[in-house]
C-alpha cells in the first residue's frame, strides 16, 4: 500500500493525498508489493532492480548511489513473538524532490520519521536523514526493554528469586542483542557511506548525530551482554554454593545419626554383651551415645566443620 504526502511550506506538516502529485511528496509504503515498486519505477523514473530488493527479507544493509537517485537500505525492528524481535529491511529513495521509503513490514504512517525532523526538514535529505534516525529510535526504544528486564533479574536475584526461565529468556534476549549488533554495525556503515556522499552538504552534522547515536547503542548492547554473563556466572556460583552447604548439612546430620546406632546395633545382637542384664543398661547407652553426639558436634563446630 502506497500513501503520499504533501506540504506548502517547510514549517508545516505533511498532509496525506489522495492524488500523487509528480515531485515535492513523500511516498510511505508498508507491506509494498511488487506491483507497487513497478508503479513507483513506472511513474517517478526509478530503477526496478534495486526496488525490488526492498521484498528480499534477507537483504543486508547499504547504500547505492544511482544516476536516478539515492537508494539506501537499512533493517526496521518490531517486536514478535515470545519476546523474539523482527527485522525487515526498508528502503529510502531521494530523487530530486521526491522521498520513498518502502517495506514489507505493517507500519504506521509515520513511524519511519522522527516528529521534530520531519517539521524542521527542508528537503529530501532531511527526510532521509530523519528517517534513518527513527529506524535506530526503535532499536533503542527495544533495547531498553531489555535493559529492564536484565536490571530486574539481576534485582531479584539478590534475594534468590531468579527462576529457569529466566535464564531460558535469556538465550532469547541474547539472540536479540546479537541481532540488533549485526544491525546496527551495518548500519554504522551506511551512515559512513552517507557522510562520504554528502560530505559537501549541510548535513553532515546530522549524519555525525546518527554514527554517535549507533555507537552509543552498541556500547549498550555489549553492557547488556556483559549484565547477562554476569548473571548467569552469579547465578552458577550461589547455586554451587548452596549446594555445597547443603551437601555438608546432609553429611553432618548423617555422621551424628549414625554414631548412635553403633552402640544400639551392638547392643540389638542375639548375643551376651556386658551389663545386658542391668537395668541401667538401656538409659546408660542411650545418655552415652547423646554424649559421644555433643561431643562430635562440639569439636565439629570448633574446626569449622559443621
Amino acid at each position: 500500500m502506497l500513501k503520499y504526502y504533501v506540504r506548502r511550506s517547510g514549517g508545516e506538516e505533511f498532509q496525506l493525498v489522495t492524488k500523487p502529485p509528480a515531485d515535492n511528496v513523500w511516498i510511505h509504503g508498508e507491506a509494498v508489493s511488487y506491483d507497487d515498486l513497478h508503479y513507483l519505477s513506472h511513474t517517478y523514473g526509478m530503477d526496478i532492480n534495486v526496488l525490488r530488493d526492498v521484498l528480499d527479507i534477507n537483504e543486508l544493509p547499504r547504500v547505492e548511489m544511482q544516476p536516478d537517485g539515492l537508494y539506501v537500505f537499512v533493517r526496521m525492528v518490531q517486536r514478535g513473538k515470545h519476546g523474539k524481535i523482527v527485522t525487515t529491511p526498508v528502503l529510502m529513495v531521494v530523487k530530486d524532490t521526491v522521498f520513498i521509503n518502502v517495506s514489507t513490514a505493517l507500519t504506521t504512517d509515520l513511524n519511519l520519521a522522527t516528529p521534530g525532523m520531519v517539521a524542521q526538514s527542508k528537503d529530501t535529505i532531511s527526510l532521509l536523514l530523519g528517517s534513518f534516525a527513527a529506524v535506530i529510535n526503535e532499536y533503542e526504544e527495544l533495547m531498553q526493554r531489555t535493559a529492564r528486564y536484565v536490571h530486574d533479574t539481576g534485582q531479584r536475584l539478590r534475594s534468590h528469586e531468579v527462576t529457569n526461565d529466566d535464564f531460558i529468556k535469556f538465550v532469547t534476549i541474547e539472540d536479540n542483542l546479537n541481532e540488533y549488533l549485526m544491525n546496527l554495525n551495518s548500519m554504522m556503515v551506511v551512515a559512513e557511506r552517507l557522510r562520504e556522499i554528502l560530505k559537501e552538504s549541510d548535513d553532515t552534522e546530522a549524519i555525525e548525530d546518527i554514527l554517535l547515536y549507533i555507537r552509543q547503542l552498541v556500547v549498550s548492547i555489549q553492557s547488556h551482554n556483559q549484565s547477562i554473563t554476569s548473571i548467569r556466572n552469579a547465578y552458577g556460583t550461589i547455586a554451587n554454593n548452596v549446594l555445597n552447604q547443603r551437601m555438608k548439612t546432609l553429611t553432618a546430620l548423617t555422621l551424628l545419626i549414625a554414631l548412635p546406632n553403633v552402640f544400639y546395633g551392638m547392643y540389638g545382637m542375639n548375643v551376651g554383651l556386658p551389663y545386658h542384664d542391668n537395668p541401667l543398661a538401656y538409659p546408660s547407652i542411650v545418655t552415652f551415645s547423646i554424649i559421644v553426639v555433643l561431643l562430635v558436634f562440639i569439636i565439629g563446630r570448633k574446626r569449622g566443620i559443621f
